[in-house]
Order: C-alpha cells, then sequence, then structure tokens
C-alpha cells in the first residue's frame, strides 16, 4: 500500500468516526468515570439538548424508536460529537465536578 492510499484510508476513518452518532449517555460515560456525576450531567444535558433541538440549533438530529426503559417505547436521539460539543457548551454547570465533564465534552469534538 502505498502512502497516498494510506493517507485517503486515515482520512476516511477519521471522518466517519467524527460523524458517527451515540446517545448522550454515551458520550457522557467516556468523558467521565464516576456513576453519579455521570448521571446528573446526562439529565442536565438532556435537558440542554431538547431546548437547543426545539430552537432548531442543533441542526439534525437522528432519531429511533426503541426502548427507553423496560416498560416504556420512545424516541431515542443520537447526537455527533459537533452537537454535544454545542450542547454541552450551552450548559451552564454549579458542581465542579460537572463543570469539569462539560469541558471533557467541549474539549471532545
Amino acid at each position: 500500500m502505498n502512502a497516498r492510499t494510506r493517507t485517503a484510508r486515515q482520512t476516511l476513518r477519521a471522518r466517519r468516526r467524527a460523524n458517527q452518532k451515540r446517545t448522550i449517555a454515551t458520550h457522557v460515560r467516556k468523558a467521565t468515570t464516576d456513576a453519579a456525576t455521570a448521571k446528573g450531567v446526562i439529565a442536565a444535558l438532556r435537558r440542554t439538548a431538547r431546548e437547543l433541538r426545539k430552537a432548531g440549533l442543533l441542526g439534525k438530529v437522528q432519531t429511533r424508536i426503541a426502548r427507553v426503559t423496560a416498560d416504556r417505547i420512545g424516541p431515542v436521539y443520537r447526537y455527533t460529537a459537533a452537537q454535544i460539543a454545542l450542547i454541552a457548551a450551552n450548559y451552564r454547570p454549579r458542581k465542579a465536578e460537572y463543570k469539569l465533564a462539560a469541558a471533557q465534552l467541549r474539549l471532545a469534538a
């Protein structure tokens, strides 16, 4: 494999990885290790994302109908890393550990 092909494959792989869509919970769990912090940040980011979706500031958001809890089926939203960074930028946490998690999410994009 020559250098040009290798570079092209790396570019495509990076582009695909950047456009992968994941739930807010998946993005947050990658950024934090503490379960209690993750739970609080996830709930707050979902509220922030809902406001941004209603305002139309997030662009196209992937929506799937799936199992939300054991007895409930509803919409599940999936976001790109850039959309998560935008949500985290609009999120205004008060606790120090929440601020750290939001900063890590902003840097992930």
